[in-house]
């Protein structure tokens, strides 16, 4: 199946509502905050298996009468017998308290006690930090070689669009975050950047071919719509098995299933729609400016 869609025609109109998404994710993010998890906050983390099916709600008034009111209560796997208990840190005397309390919920056992520190989870707070930073520079690079450097800060500009937005999402449903939401974000670098090169080398090869006075438009529309289905399909393959992930993977990787999905569906709208009508505009200025330069005097 072959598109012929005018892609950059309405660039503007895809400029604007990027930014009403960015906007949001901001206000999302500074407005509602990041869910953190044990893993950067630090704390105690619980997981009991009741012999019956339990409720959160019972689960919640115990961890009040021992004024963990900032605790969350998460159920694993099916039928409410297995849950996960994290609470902000506490001592052993607390905690067995907790577990003592706990007995008027329902008999249970103890699975597993966690606990970390709030200097490790600045730590891995620090280190996602450098990651990203990282895998940014390691991007630009990569892409300023192969390709040239507007197709490089083209793709940069549209990735921290994917990351800001797909962020104020998490921020907005309020998903606890763990490791895993780290593990997704820099998974959601790679592969929107992988997109994103796919249809730069299009366009990169549909350049060698133009003819002489065919507007930059026509050969950047040319080589979106010669691999959109690609990446519609490539994309909504990824989407299906993360959402397969999300229903049945359980809570533990709830965050990165998530994120994944959102970063992907963005990721994908932002490489067909943003990425490069801003490496066509910048191509379109350079060329104007070096038509519009002074050409040097000849001495006679």
């Amino acid at each position: 199946m072959t598109f012929h869609w005018d892609f950059v025609k309405h660039y503007k109109l895809w400029f604007v509502l990027s930014g009403v998404l960015v906007a949001v994710a901001l206000l999302g993010i500074f407005v509602r905050g990041l869910n953190y998890g044990i893993d950067f906050t630090g704390g105690t983390q619980l997981q009991l298996a009741f012999n019956r099916p339990v409720t959160a709600t019972a689960v919640t008034r115990v961890l009040d009468s021992q004024r963990l009111n900032q605790s969350q209560v998460v159920f694993i796997g099916k039928g409410n017998h297995q849950v996960q208990i994290t609470t902000p840190p506490i001592t052993e005397g607390k905690r067995n308290a907790v577990l003592a309390k706990m007995h008027s919920v329902g008999a249970y056992h103890e699975i597993s006690t966690t606990r970390v520190s709030s200097i490790i989870g600045r730590q891995t707070e620090v280190t996602a930090l450098i990651a990203v930073l990282i895998a940014t520079v390691a991007i630009i690079l990569y892409i300023a070689i192969r390709f040239e450097i507007r197709f490089a800060l083209a793709g940069i500009i549209a990735l921290l669009l994917d990351v800001v937005m797909t962020v104020g999402v998490i921020a907005l449903i309020h998903v606890v975050l763990t490791t895993y939401f780290i593990m997704a974000v820099l998974t959601i670098f790679g592969y929107s950047m992988n997109d994103r090169i796919i249809v730069f080398d299009r366009i990169r090869e549909n350049l060698h071919k133009q003819r002489k006075g065919e507007p930059l438009e026509d050969v950047v529309n040319r080589s979106l719509n010669q691999v959109v289905m690609r990446s519609i399909n490539t994309s909504s393959t990824v989407m299906l098995a993360l959402a397969a992930l999300l229903v049945f993977g359980g809570a533990s990787i709830e965050d990165f299933s998530l994120t994944m999905l959102v970063g992907v569906f963005l990721g994908t709208f932002t490489s067909l729609f943003i990425a490069s009508p801003v490496w066509m505009l910048w191509r379109k200025r350079d060329d104007e400016r070096r038509r519009l330069a002074p050409r040097p005097v000849r001495a006679d």
